[in-house]
């Protein structure tokens, strides 16, 4: 009935016409050309019933209604116009008036400015946000480089895109050594700074990574690694410069702060190649499961000096042939060996100095001159014997990780040659060996799939109602030494005085207080295939006792 009586009104079929309602929705949302618009007298219409006159005065209201929401809506257009406006204006910024904002940015001229935010550890799988340091050029440019600042373990600047960046890191070691028997030339206990080290290292574009350190320990302030390594893809990298040798898992795949025992074993530690100048190809194949490498070194331990004109030649490989078997209890078991050749010179050419003179129980570098207060040696060459001939090395290792379980093995050959440089015509080549088990076990429950930083379960904490133990690993090891008997029968070192095999066994715990600060606790048993020296006028000891407390700090 009401569809018939809509119908048959004229006035409403106006209103309701599509002419009328495209004029009225076009008045509501441009009501400015509207009100601009000439008038239209309207139409005269016949007389309406009472029902048709309470729908048009609805209809008005509703017309009323749109038009203030649309002029409404104009103010509110104008208001974000202006806001937009004012937001594009630039702030000035005044450029530094000094060179400090030149050093400040490394050089390059720009100064660090305002930060805000939170930090963030820079950690794969960490939360990315971090403060944004804002440079700016004051010279040639006003364009705001951001850079992204993270701490833990080291302390890091990054540009935004992740295409530049450094980390600061810092290594201290202090130790307390008690030996039993001790003497005024060698094995006096006390404390000692085994280490003190300094590193910058990060990128300076994708694909291309530095490091510089310097380390002051038992020898002098010095360039510990300098180094620039060409990184394309992980599958193949160049590195060039100063660094770690690829000779042994001990010595290349772990860093010293993250050892079972706290110096590496008796025949890394006294003929591991150590840092040395050169080039070398390396990374890592076939899905992350073969790590290999590939260098030519001068030769000379610890050098910055190659005394004649051949070189090493020093080859790694390390598989883990289990890792993308997730549910295998054999995923972090590592298998690997290393070979490494060269000449280190001959009676008619100039000959590498000895390095290290000593073979000590307890050292990190035996070549300095002030590591015999506290590490006691089992074999000193006489003070005329130099490295010559042929040098060569070979090793193979297993390593295993599983949970809370660490445990590496590694046997290590060689044949090494000495002279006495008073004799031109003596040359001895010694054959050398030594074999090497340590395992250490976390009581709180923390995993490892390699060895690296620890992050506790629990940091160590005295806060009442919040104490926390911190993470505490069973350490122990074995390990021996051996060098052919002919440094004696050729005149090398005196056999009264010392023994050309030594073994050692390690039994402490490891504490870590959280992922920064470890502290070990260490008895090692050292004995030696003869009595061996160490106080005057002739006081000799078939075996000595190291007690060894060590604080650690790196981050």
């Amino acid at each position: 009935m009401r569809r018939t009586e809509f119908g048959r009104s004229p006035r409403l079929r106006l209103l309701a016409s599509p002419a009328y309602l495209l004029v009225l929705i076009a008045a509501t949302a441009c009501p400015t050309a509207a009100q601009q618009a000439p008038k239209v007298p309207s139409p005269t219409l016949p007389s309406a019933s009472p029902r048709e006159v309470e729908l048009e005065a609805r209809l008005r209201k509703m017309e009323e209604a749109n038009q203030q929401l649309a002029d409404q809506m104009q103010l509110l257009m104008k208001e974000v116009k202006s806001l937009r406006t004012e937001g594009s204006k630039k702030p000035e910024v005044t450029a530094p008036a000094s060179g400090a904002g030149a050093t400040a940015a490394g050089g390059s001229g720009r100064s660090v400015g305002s930060a805000g935010g939170s930090s963030a550890q820079n950690e794969p799988g960490r939360n990315p946000a971090a403060p944004n340091y804002q440079g700016v050029s004051g010279a040639k440019s006003s364009k705001n480089t951001p850079l992204q600042a993270d701490f833990g373990p080291g302390f890091q600047l990054q540009s935004s895109d992740g295409e530049y960046q450094v980390q600061f890191h810092q290594e201290t070691q202090l130790d307390y050594r008690a030996f039993d028997p001790t003497g005024e030339e060698f094995a006096r206990q006390g404390f000692v700074i085994p280490r003190v080290r300094a590193f910058a290292n990060g990128r300076v574009t994708k694909g291309l990574d530095y490091m510089v350190s310097v380390n002051r320990g038992f020898g002098n302030l010095d360039i510990l690694d300098a180094w620039v390594n060409f990184h394309p893809s992980d599958k193949f990298q160049v590195k060039l410069g100063r660094f770690m040798t690829p000779m042994n898992y001990e010595q290349f795949a772990i860093q010293n702060m993250w050892l079972i025992a706290p110096e590496r074993s008796l025949f890394t530690s006294n003929l591991g190649l150590n840092r040395q100048l050169g080039v070398m190809v390396w990374g890592q194949a076939f899905n992350e499961r073969v790590d290999y490498a590939v260098g030519v070194f001068d030769g000379p331990r610890n050098s910055f000096v190659d005394y004649n004109d051949a070189k090493d030649v020093m080859t790694y490989l390390n598989v883990r042939p289990f890792q993308n078997d997730d549910d295998s209890f054999l995923r972090d078991l590592n298998l690997g060996g290393s070979f490494a050749y060269g000449d280190q010179g001959d009676q008619d050419a100039t000959s590498d100095p000895l390095i290290p003179r000593s073979f000590r129980v307890a050292a990190n570098a035996s070549n300095a001159g002030t590591a015999n207060r506290y590490a006691p040696p089992f074999l000193t060459f006489n003070d005329s014997v130099i490295e010559r001939g042929s040098r060569m090395f070979w090793s193979a290792n297993v390593a295993y990780f599983y949970k809370q379980l660490s445990i590496f093995a590694d046997y290590n050959g060689g044949i090494v040659g000495y002279a006495d440089s008073k004799n031109a015509a003596s040359s001895v080549e010694s054959p050398v060996s030594g074999f090497s088990v340590a395992a250490g076990y976390f009581l709180t429950g923390e995993t490892v799939q390699r060895r690296t930083i620890v992050e506790p379960k629990r940091p160590f904490s005295l806060k009442h109602g919040a104490f926390a133990p911190g993470a505490v690993e069973l350490v122990a090891r074995y390990n021996t030494f051996n060098i052919d008997e002919n440094v004696f029968t050729g005149k090398l070192a005196d056999p009264t005085k010392w023994s050309n095999s030594a073994w050692g066994t390690n039994v402490g715990i490891n504490w870590y207080l959280n992922r920064y600060v470890k502290i070990y606790l260490d008895w090692q048993h050292s004995e030696f295939g003869s009595p061996v020296f160490y106080a005057s006028p002739n006081k000799r000891s078939i075996a000595n006792e190291m007690y060894w407390l060590r604080f650690q700090f790196y981050f």
